[in-house]
């Protein structure tokens, strides 16, 4: 299946053992709430009755792993199958990252929210957006979601977000972790759209409305949102392995031609060079308010957004 997919993503989780390696799994506490909202992976679905759930843009399985997990424990509870997970994803060594693991109920395909043609009309019990549902925010892949969705079941999407990758209207927790989201702030745009935009939400408000003049049908109940905060300790190393994930910092140059002049820690400035982000990351972790453990780690602050919509028939 051919599937469209932006260059951004293309190239910048080429390397997706890395992607995988050190970017965050996903709370328990945030897990459970956002599945409970969706009404999925339970016991009252009846004793041997199978809950078929589509996750788009699986990634290398991050959240899929979980999926898979909760759906062995509910098995097993059951005495009988919990769930079919069909996995979708368009990156091939993302595909290719998730299908090596092996996962229960797990099935990885070739595929992107634009087109579920491999997914029947109304057979889906939940579909599943984790951290990429910006990337394909518009009302035609709704639409299709809708599809397959079975009458009044749920599409949910879920998003890790710490606080130096937070929108810029949110507040960080400390000074120095609002440099670093300045750092990724002064990153040349791409045309890409990401979470911290904050217009993803845009496709869901047009998704609740009818629009005779548009020839468009209300196809989902308003969104619902919630969010469980946390924090991780990473030292700085890992720290800048995480934030070398994202795919602004990934598809720039390991180095520039203004490497030098550019070395000063001016966190706003556009870089040009993996070099001269890595320069002002030492320069924001090296200050005085910026505090370590024992193990020299810092604690970064971070959240869990979640959100869900109701299908409604049209």
């Amino acid at each position: 299946m051919s599937t469209p997919l932006a260059e951004a993503a293309s190239s910048g989780f080429f390397d997706a053992s890395a992607y995988d390696a050190y970017r965050p799994s996903y709370p328990d506490a945030a897990v459970s709430a956002f599945l409970g909202h969706l009404n999925t992976l339970n016991t009252a679905v009846g004793k041997h009755g199978v809950a078929r759930i589509v996750e788009i843009g699986a990634g290398t399985g991050k959240f899929t792993e979980l999926l898979s997990r909760r759906a062995v424990q509910v098995a097993a509870e059951r005495d009988g199958q919990a769930a079919e997970i069909l996995a979708v994803e368009p990156h091939p060594q993302m595909r290719a990252q998730l299908a090596a693991k092996n996962l229960p109920h797990v099935t990885a395909v070739d595929g992107h929210s634009a087109d579920l043609s491999m997914i029947e009309d109304g057979t889906a019990d939940t579909v599943i957006v984790a951290q990429a549902f910006h990337w394909f925010a518009t009302y035609e892949a709704l639409k299709e979601i809708h599809r397959v969705l079975k009458p009044g079941s749920f599409v949910g999407v879920i998003w890790n977000i710490e606080d130096y990758n937070k929108p810029a209207a949110w507040q960080a927790k400390t000074a120095w972790e609002q440099s670093l989201n300045d750092i990724v702030y002064s990153l040349a745009l791409d045309g890409s759209p990401r979470f911290r935009d904050e217009k993803w939400q845009k496709s869901f408000e047009i998704a609740a409305v009818p629009d005779a003049a548009a020839n468009r049908a209300a196809l989902y109940l308003p969104l619902s949102d919630d969010r469980v905060y946390w924090t991780v300790q990473l030292t700085p190393e890992a720290l800048w392995k995480r934030l070398l994930t994202l795919s602004q910092i990934a598809n720039l140059p390991e180095a520039g031609p203004n490497d030098e002049e550019e070395a000063v820690a001016d966190t706003k400035a556009q870089p040009t060079s993996r070099n001269t982000v890595r320069r002002r990351f030492d320069a924001v972790l090296a200050r005085d308010d910026v505090v370590y453990n024992e193990q020299n780690e810092v604690t970064i602050h971070a959240l869990t957004f979640f959100a869900w919509a109701q299908k409604i028939a049209v």
